[in-house]
């Protein structure tokens, strides 16, 4: 049995959170997520297209790498990471998702 069964047995409440469009990230990688996250029958989801970039972590280096922020960048404003090519592909699946989905949150 699956803890998120046993949590929705117990009356617990559950709720997933997707951070999509990491270096790493790819359409197949994304409809995985989705499916698997699907597959949970949670009560809410919240889904963030790109991830937050903190100073001094491997993401900001490899952001750095990819010359979308610059090594010298005030990160106290925020900037997000999205691999690139992935963000118009991604707005457009996460819509149709929603569309049956309306616990689903952006």
């Amino acid at each position: 049995m699956q803890v998120s069964d046993i949590f929705k047995d117990y009356g617990i409440r559950r709720v997933g959170f997707l951070l999509l469009g990491g270096p790493d990230e790819s359409k197949e990688t994304v409809e995985e997520s989705l499916n698997f996250i699907d597959s949970l029958g949670l009560e809410s989801v919240k889904i963030t297209m790109g991830i937050r970039i903190y100073p001094h972590t491997g993401l900001a280096r490899t952001a750095i790498k990819e010359g979308l922020i610059a090594p010298d960048e005030n990160l106290l404003f925020p900037k997000f990471y999205m691999k690139e090519g992935l963000e118009d592909w991604l707005r457009e699946t996460i819509s149709v998702w929603r569309k049956e989905r309306l616990h689903w949150l952006m």
